[in-house]
């Protein structure tokens, strides 16, 4: 008699990146399968290059990490790789980006990568084909020169077919949060963009969960709404300056909180938005900006017979 077992060769886990601009660092954790990160301490993954780094998205198909750091005015790239369950760069640095006072990134699948500028109140856009080129001339996609919904534009997401981003003036009057086209008319106007949200007048860090959004005020709530428009719930209110969040690709979405230097995570499953309790996962001073990556899909490993 024998039994077959399948080994699988690669770790299904993902990994949750977080920066921390005091310290110029990004780390990671791994996630646990039980959601339980009792002991479990964020590891250093970039420790030198950068200034003071915010905002982060990461290309999941290509592995690539986005990192915006406003202080150097540059859009960073770096290959991703898993060696030993540990997650680690190539060591490489990217200019994808330069002259753009940019706090927040996004990258679609096709690998186009967007980023906000508040000072000039623009959403700009490196299309895939140029970051390839290593063409680092960003095009406006939107700007406040002709739209009062671009208004010092913050946290910004995007998902294949429209960018979101919040407002971080006047955002109780133009828009608190705000949908566009990725690719909008070469002159759009009001009618290419829908407003989401009027329930805040400074808002930062926004992030897609399957059909609902929810976004971060600069005080100590997050909200949500659905994709498509409708009511602004109050998911909570308990948060000491939440920033960045980042949806798992499953049912967790994760808030970086940079009053309480911690992170936290709530159910993102909601046919309803509505209330959810959001518990602290672990500790990270000046939590700031938040992606996930997922690990390899497991593979039919090696077969092994026992008898």
């Amino acid at each position: 008699f024998f039994t077959v077992v399948q080994v699988s060769d690669a770790d299904p886990s993902g990994f949750l990146l977080m920066t921390t601009p005091q310290n110029a660092r990004i780390a990671w954790v791994r996630l646990p399968e039980n959601g339980d990160f009792t002991g479990i301490k964020p590891q250093v993954l970039i420790e030198a290059g950068l200034q003071h780094p915010q905002g982060i998205s990461i290309d999941k198909k290509r592995k690539r990490l986005y990192v915006a750091d406003p202080d150097a005015q540059k859009i960073y790239a770096y290959q991703l790789t898993i060696v030993n369950n540990a997650l680690t760069t190539d060591g490489k640095q990217i200019v994808v980006s330069s002259g753009a006072e940019s706090r927040w990134v996004a990258v679609d699948a096709s690998g186009n990568v967007f980023f906000s500028d508040e000072p000039r109140n623009q959403i700009l856009k490196v299309p895939a084909v140029r970051v390839l080129r290593g063409e680092a001339e960003p095009e406006v996609v939107y700007s406040g020169e002709g739209l009062a919904e671009v208004s010092e534009p913050g946290g910004i997401a995007v998902d294949n077919f429209h960018v979101f981003w919040t407002n971080k003036h006047f955002g109780t009057e133009v828009g608190s949060l705000v949908r566009g086209s990725e690719a909008p008319p070469s002159d759009p106007d009001m009618t290419s963009l829908s407003v989401l949200a009027r329930n805040s007048v400074k808002c930062y860090g926004v992030c897609i969960a399957m059909g609902n959004v929810f976004f971060t005020d600069s005080e100590k709530k997050v909200y949500g709404v659905k994709k498509n428009g409708g009511p602004v719930a109050e998911v909570s209110s308990i948060l000491d300056k939440p920033r960045g969040c980042a949806w798992d690709g499953d049912g967790t979405v994760y808030i970086a909180d940079r009053g309480a230097g911690a992170v936290y995570s709530f159910a993102s499953n909601m046919h309803v938005i509505s209330p959810s309790a959001v518990k602290r996962a672990f500790e990270f001073q000046d939590a700031f900006g938040l992606a996930v990556m997922m690990g390899a899909a497991p593979r039919s490993g090696r077969t092994i017979l026992t008898f």
